[in-house]
């Protein structure tokens, strides 16, 4: 098993090597995700650890990526509502930067539901970046960050056609990833 692959029959079994893997995978996105909801950072990092931990003593048997990736961005979800909840005379909880309105509300509305798709694709494209070669990787993390190809041959001492081509290559490879995944027929 590879840094990046979840064998769920292993997350069944509790098999820490696995969670160790799930946890690499999903603990950045989840906290992005819980930050939308609660005041700060260190809060969202709370909730999803304590979320994975109760995930782990529940025994909770999932059927595939699809139902885990879902059940732990709802489970997270439900729980910056119970922390919430839990401080009544704060009501600092965030959706998409505006106060919900019905703290009461335990179902997804569309809104809440696309932040989370969008979450689990950024989380994706890291992981698919991730397995890029170091070069492949180098142009594209340069490339999120704005600069334009002029500027990255210069820093990486390459040729303009260089930067070029290994970019259209990498895109294609991230493209290729993508289309195996269900989400995108989401988009």
């Amino acid at each position: 098993m590879t840094d990046t692959e979840l064998n769920i029959q292993q997350i069944n079994e509790r098999d820490e090597g696995a969670w160790k893997v799930l946890f690499n995978c999903y603990y950045s996105a989840l906290c992005c995700y819980a930050e939308n909801y609660v005041d700060s950072s260190f809060e969202a990092e709370d909730i999803v650890q304590e979320t994975l931990v109760n995930i782990w003593h529940k025994q909770i048997l999932f059927n595939d990526t699809h139902h885990l990736t879902f059940y732990l961005y709802r489970a997270v979800y439900k729980n910056c509502l119970s922390i919430h909840r839990s401080k009544k005379n704060v009501v600092n909880i965030h959706a998409s930067n505006t106060v919900l309105n019905d703290i009461e509300k335990i179902g997804w509305t569309d809104d809440e539901f696309a932040v989370s798709i969008r979450e689990e694709m950024y989380r994706r494209l890291w992981m698919g970046i991730r397995c890029l070669s170091e070069r492949r990787r180098e142009i594209i993390v340069k490339t999120i960050e704005g600069k334009s190809i002029k500027e990255i041959a210069e820093e990486l001492n390459i040729s303009i056609n260089t930067v070029k081509n290994t970019k259209a290559k990498a895109i294609d490879e991230l493209r290729s990833q993508a289309t195996s995944s269900p989400l995108i027929m989401l988009l």
